[in-house]
């Protein structure tokens, strides 16, 4: 069976949503966004610390920027895995 491999991975969640930074930590990886509710994990709006899946990924946002993201709940963390 080809995807019994992945199981552990099956219970990892992905969502997306859009929302406004309100704070940058490019030291520890971390962006601050208020969002809407994230659409496939359940999330009514708010707003929050995420991590990012690459430091990089931060280098080209401001405070105040309006983002698309796309992120991966694993069951412990969240983890941003696009945003632009």
């Amino acid at each position: 069976h080809p995807g019994q491999a992945q199981a552990p991975a099956a219970s990892q969640k992905t969502g997306k949503g859009t929302g406004l930074i309100q704070q940058i930590d490019r030291e520890k990886g971390a962006v601050t966004i208020k969002h809407g509710p994230l659409e496939g994990l359940n999330m009514p709006g708010m707003t929050m610390l995420f991590l990012v899946k690459d430091k990089a990924m931060l280098s080209s946002l401001q405070p105040l920027q309006k983002v698309d993201f796309e992120l991966t709940y694993d069951g412990s963390k969240y983890s941003i895995t696009k945003i632009k």
